[in-house]
């Protein structure tokens, strides 16, 4: 999640855009770091094809593979594909200005799948591909376009949405919190339909953002939300990536009358009696499949959308505040979402 938008691409491509992760950094590339992740999930298992070079997958992330969330999620799906039998390495905390130094070093040492995860990465991705041709790229959460590179962007504002429709029924006060990292289109699209599920139940209701303005910046989204809480918001929207960690915390500091949505990751451990429910993206999945597919040769360039219609996009267990009336609630804004029932804002230009 990050950080330079271009008008033209916007223009181009109205409805792709990502939530991604991170705060920059330089790391020059490295061997897999012996980071505890989250235990793997299940994703197509890659299958053996004749045609298929032997696959060598190097990951770079913009912020640390412990963030909590973006990050750390697609390190899981690394780690998958590790255990698939697969040589992998990654970097983490990469700068913008070494994207494209790394990228060319990971090549360099016989690495012929690439992974930048974010939407940054757009620019160093697209270069790399045209170079290497016979090599293969992929871009989770962004958009890019070469016959060898394919980009996934998570539909904004879905997640704001149903995390509003939950916050609206959970709330004593009326008043509500939405505490995000860097303010980018993405992000305020699920602010705003945040705000939107929320008014249309509680056409009252007050709403206070504030942003961290860094997705590593765990102190100043810790203040945000205790401002937050001191002006009597209940319910907060944490979507900060790492900067989330702040913010759960200083809602589990105020105990149980003070409840939060995590981001990307299930974030219950945090505060077990104050998160409610996370919303959950899959770039672990994204990840195996993009590679189960150069593995069968079915791999094509190009952008593809994803959200709670393909699967990728889900909401976590819910936490035990949440009554069942409540979870019903919830799961319907999300079959609403899938039969395209719902008319979220536009996209806010950068």
């Amino acid at each position: 999640m990050k950080r330079f938008w271009h008008i033209t691409t916007i223009g181009l491509v109205l409805s792709l855009f990502l939530v991604a992760c991170a705060a920059p950094a330089t790391t020059a590339p490295t061997a897999v770091p012996p980071t505890a992740a989250p235990a793997a999930t299940s994703a197509p298992a890659a299958t053996s094809a004749a045609s298929t070079p032997t696959l060598k997958i190097a990951m770079l992330t913009s912020g640390p593979v412990t963030d909590e969330g973006w990050n750390q999620l697609a390190y899981t799906g690394l780690m998958a594909l590790k255990t698939q039998g697969y040589t992998v390495a990654n970097t983490e905390n990469v700068a913008q200005a070494d994207q494209a130094s790394d990228i060319e070093s990971y090549i360099n040492q016989g690495f012929n799948v690439i992974v930048g995860h974010g939407f940054e990465y757009a620019d160093a991705l697209t270069a790399a591909a045209a170079k290497h041709p016979n090599d293969y790229f992929i871009q989770i959460g962004g958009v890019a376009t070469a016959a060898n590179l394919k980009s996934y962007v998570f539909k904004p504002g879905e997640g704001g949405y149903v995390s509003g429709v939950l916050a609206a029924k959970m709330s004593k006060s009326g008043k509500f919190g939405f505490v995000g990292a860097e303010k980018i289109p993405t992000i305020e699209a699920d602010e705003l339909s945040f705000e939107q599920a929320i008014k249309t139940a509680l056409p009252s209701a007050s709403i206070v953002q504030g942003y961290s303005n860094d997705f590593s910046d765990i102190n100043t989204a810790h203040e945000a939300a205790l401002a937050q809480i001191s002006a009597g918001v209940d319910v907060i929207l944490a979507n900060g990536d790492n900067a989330n960690v702040g913010a759960i915390n200083a809602v589990k500091e105020k105990g149980p009358s003070v409840l939060v949505i995590g981001w990307t990751l299930d974030q219950s451990h945090l505060a077990p009696n104050n998160v409610m429910m996370s919303i959950v993206q899959r770039v672990d999945v994204l990840l195996e499949q993009a590679i189960a597919d150069i593995q069968s040769g079915s791999f094509k360039g190009g952008n593809v959308t994803v959200g709670f219609q393909q699967g990728i996009s889900d909401i976590s267990p819910f936490g035990p505040m949440v009554p069942a009336d409540v979870q019903t609630a919830v799961k319907q804004a999300v079959a609403d979402l899938k039969a395209g029932k719902v008319s979220l804002p536009p996209i806010p230009a950068s």
